[in-house]
């Protein structure tokens, strides 16, 4: 064997035995944001919505505040459409039929609804034992390629999984599950747009 591909097989083997450092040796913090993780798959498997309610950032639960209470949310177009079905309404019946298979899509009283407890009735379909195991297998450490902390901001970059990121927030010294930075942005967009009209 000559020297120079002894020299090679040495360094393949080095760096198999020694992995990557990301994998095998993880610094506290990033610990604690896969601890997290690990809390969210526990929450999924276990279809707990409101514990899964309670390890969202606050930006992520404003968002679903919005989605319930805001201009075109939940709680107007039940109302809208409710209107729109009762009999005194000139609504034709091909319409009718319409609005109600979409009611049937939504919370039939959100208006009785807490911002959780929408959330909790919007994820209830999706909490099912392939979704738990989905979750489980994302989240394992062996499917991480990267945990990148910069301040209170962490991004987690996943070897397989559609989408292939998460981003996650402490927020009061704990890790929280947060909102994609394409959401986010569009969200402080429209807080801009609405102090401006204020």
């Amino acid at each position: 064997m000559n020297s120079r591909f002894a020299t090679i097989i040495t360094i393949i083997f080095a760096f198999a035995v020694s992995g990557c450092p990301q994998e095998t040796e993880w610094t506290a913090e990033q610990k604690d944001v896969h601890d997290a993780m690990l809390a969210w798959s526990k929450a999924v498997s276990a279809q707990d919505g409101e514990a899964m309610w309670e390890m969202l950032s606050p930006d992520a639960q404003e968002l679903y505040e919005r989605e319930l209470k805001g201009e075109g949310g939940v709680r107007q177009t039940v109302k809208l459409n409710q209107a729109a079905i009762r009999p005194d309404a000139r609504t034709p019946e091909d319409e009718r039929e319409r609005i109600k298979k979409m009611l049937k899509t939504l919370p039939e009283d959100p208006d009785a609804m807490s911002v959780k407890e929408y959330y909790v009735w919007r994820l209830t379909p999706d909490l099912t034992q392939e979704g738990a195991d989905r979750t489980a297998r994302l989240f394992d450490k062996t499917n991480i390629s990267l945990i990148s902390i910069e301040g209170e901001n962490a991004t987690v970059v996943l070897k397989k999984g559609d989408p292939d990121r998460y981003s996650w927030v402490r927020h009061d010294g704990v890790w929280k599950f947060d909102l994609p930075p394409s959401i986010l942005r569009a969200l402080e967009d429209t807080r801009k747009r609405e102090k401006q009209t204020e």
